[in-house]
């Protein structure tokens, strides 16, 4: 893949032969799809060959950078890692080399990294996966991919949406695959699935060329003005199923989308082309072959009459059974060549002053490769790799060695993070005055939305009777009780009252909260059979949060370890069943599990859904205790729970079979039920479930080490208080 000294002199023949040329915003793409790819290469030369370029740009694309990412050996094992590596303000070509294989994670390529490329091997095409919707994260904020930076670029990616399809009862279910809200943005060769809304073509100019795109209903939405090239649209469940849902919303408006040279298939029949999701949309299909699966009539009728003389839906020289026209909604567009002519060039998108080709696949040399592994490479303290030692007697030194404070880790943390605790507030809270504020919420609303400080809230010891949230908008937040005296935050919320995930006293959304020396508590009297009466103490939602010393009451769903990456250390968890719950990649250490109450008595449900999901919950130097007898240590809730428990001991409460045995006998195959090395009475194996695992000392170390909840770029010890 790598050139050798001939590359080099092959770029000097293109930098001093090749004339240099303007690309051509008025010449169209040609009615002869034979001829489209000469007119690609005439209009979208490469760099060597090009002027009139932005100037930003032509700098940029003069030095470019080369990162991979590849799980088994490239510089980043993840894209979100490599992406964090290009500093903000960007002003170089950054061109993200990924790996064959699926990356489960949620991408978002910040608006201050502009001049990003992410590119993958034409043959074995990465694959970008992740299962966000609306209920979960707002519409536009679903998407397994978000750019909203400029000069953005895409070659040989699949981008997908995995959660499942909408079926016109659950609220939120609108699941993005990609949002673009960047500017001069281009894609190759890429494939997008979904079902509803799988891009968000929001705003600016784009440029898409040889792609895929799938989905159901408004698949491709926003206020974009983007050419497509070459692409499949195809339609995919049943129900009303509609291409677009353009966002223009008034005549002055520069935006809409052109179809050129696609081809429209799918399942099943009655899909409409477009429909007027505000008052004007602007959609041209020119040169587009059209399936058997298009509505007659082309177009979704107009909710309002009005907008039958505010919509421009044009159709230009398409082919195929779809295409016919005579029975299209009386609104549709009759254009001549010369109205067509402004959706058949480069000039719709400016693409004159940005649009490049892509990248060659073999750019770098291999002595920039060792130069770039040898000198840029930034030193990291905190240590992925190392795992929690068997003697328990040596874990707060490996804490010490791999959890070192900010003063010795400062340039190695997430950006967001490092400039955070560089300058942290603090807020006194004390409910018998003295202090700041006297309830916990005041204090936490003092903070300002898109809070980018650490703001530490010292909690004087006392009975704080709040329902607390922490708000999505508000990181950065620690709530710390003084060492050694009891602060409590109790309320008494139930599934009856708020819903069960809402029933929590406290609830926490944002990103990088801390907590330290807090009891947590849901008073709610313990649920009676058969009655909805979940009560729970905490929901965590937020990515990278830590909890040290912290003590959780309830009885049914006392945690709800729900997203994100997350740690526990020095804790204390009691309830009666499915205790621990959620969807979390949590690691527990040192952490007491006490069952109370009496009847049937499970610790954990985790909410795995299929093997592909990078979550579950590890349990290392834990103390399982109780009252009674024949509890379980876990249940499968959903399909793929993934739990695992090291060097923990286990009491005579829990049940000789370990784990509830599953209702569902397929799950027997999809579950991952782990122990490794635990000691006590309730660690006997001999009369376990079949399906617990039998793992060694390989695999557990997957379990056993900060690089399960990625803590390097995150993790740091509690303040003093």
């Amino acid at each position: 893949m790598g050139y050798t000294n001939v590359s080099i002199l092959l770029a000097l023949v293109v930098v001093f032969v090749t004339p240099m040329v303007l690309a051509d915003d008025a010449t169209p793409i040609p009615e002869a799809k034979v001829q489209v790819e000469q007119w690609f290469e005439a209009n979208v030369a490469p760099l060597p060959a090009r002027k009139g370029l932005d100037p930003a740009l032509v700098a940029a694309e003069a030095e470019p950078r080369t990162i991979t990412v590849d799980p088994k050996g490239g510089e980043f094992k993840t894209l979100m890692d490599a992406i964090k590596s290009v500093p903000a303000a960007n002003t170089k070509r950054v061109i993200i080399k990924i790996a064959p294989g699926e990356y489960r994670e949620k991408v978002t390529i910040d608006r201050n990294k502009p001049f990003i490329t992410l590119m993958g091997d034409p043959k074995a095409m990465p694959v970008i996966t992740f299962d966000g919707t609306a209920a979960k994260y707002g519409t536009v904020d679903s998407a397994s991919l978000i750019i909203l930076s400029d000069y953005f670029m895409a070659v040989n990616i699949v981008v997908k949406n995995t959660a499942p399809a909408p079926d016109g009862k659950m609220k939120g279910a609108q699941a993005l695959s990609m949002r673009i809200s960047g500017n001069m943005a281009a894609f190759y060769n890429c494939k997008f699935y979904g079902f509803q809304d799988t891009i968000c073509d929001d705003t600016g100019n784009h440029f898409f060329k040889d792609c895929y795109v799938e989905g159901t209903f408004d698949f491709i939405f926003g206020s974009g003005t983007s050419l497509y090239l070459g692409t499949q649209l195809h339609v995919v469940g049943d129900g009303i199923r509609v291409i677009t849902a353009h966002a223009g919303k008034s005549a002055d408006e520069k935006s809409g989308y052109s179809f050129v040279h696609c081809k429209v298939t799918g399942v099943g029949e009655g899909i409409y082309l477009g429909r007027a999701w505000m008052s004007h949309p602007k959609v041209v299909y020119a040169y587009t072959e059209m399936t058997s699966v298009v509505n007659p009539a082309g177009w979704q009728e107009n909710k309002i009459a009005a907008h039958d003389k505010t919509v421009f839906y044009g159709e230009y020289k398409c082919q195929g059974e779809g295409s016919q026209t005579e029975k299209r909604v009386p609104f549709t567009q009759k254009i001549d060549p010369t109205v067509a002519n402004r959706f058949l060039t480069l000039g719709y998108i400016e693409g004159s002053k940005w649009l490049l080709p892509p990248p060659a696949m073999g750019y770098i040399f291999l002595t920039m490769i060792a130069f770039l592994v040898i000198f840029a490479l930034p030193a990291v303290v905190a240590d992925d790799i190392t795992p929690i030692p068997e003697d328990k007697a040596q874990v707060e030194a490996w804490f010490k060695a791999n959890v070192q404070p900010y003063s010795a880790r400062r340039g190695t943390l997430d950006p967001v993070l490092d400039a955070a605790e560089a300058s942290p507030q603090i807020i006194n809270v004390n409910q018998e005055g003295g202090g700041d504020f006297k309830t916990i919420n005041e204090a936490i609303k003092s903070i300002p939305i898109g809070n980018t400080k650490r703001v530490i809230i010292k909690l004087a010891p006392g009975v704080y009777h709040e329902k607390v949230t922490v708000d999505v908008g508000r990181p950065f937040v620690t709530l710390m009780g003084k060492p050694g005296a009891e602060t409590n935050l109790t309320f008494d919320g139930t599934a009856s009252k708020f819903g069960t995930m809402e029933s929590a006293t406290l609830i926490i959304w944002a990103k990088y909260f801390v907590a330290a020396n807090l009891h947590v508590k849901n008073t709610a009297p313990m649920p009676k059979a058969g009655t909805q009466g979940q009560a729970l103490a905490m929901r965590i939602n937020g990515d990278k949060a830590a909890f040290y010393n912290c003590r959780f009451y309830g009885f049914q769903d006392t945690l709800c370890d729900d997203i994100g990456n997350h740690f526990f250390k020095d804790c204390y968890i009691e309830g009666t069943y499915d205790f621990i719950f959620g969807r979390g990649a949590s690691l527990y250490l040192n952490t007491q599990l006490h069952a109370v109450g009496d009847g049937l008595r499970v610790i954990t449900a985790h909410n795995r859904q299929s093997e592909n999901q990078q979550n579950g919950y590890s349990f290392v130097h834990c103390k399982i205790t109780g009252v009674g007898t024949g509890i379980y240590l876990g249940r499968a809730w959903m399909s793929h729970p993934k739990v695992v428990y090291a060097y923990t001991e286990m009491s005579s409460v829990v049940n000789p079979t370990g784990w509830q045995e599953n209702r569902n006998r397929e799950n027997d195959k999809t579950v991952f039920y782990g122990e490794y090395m635990c000691t006590g009475p309730g660690s006997h194996k001999e009369k376990r479930v079949a399906h617990t695992q039998d793992i060694d000392k390989n695999e557990a170390n997957g379990f056993l080490t900060l690089g399960y909840i990625k803590g390097s770029l995150w993790l740091l010890p509690p303040p003093a208080y």
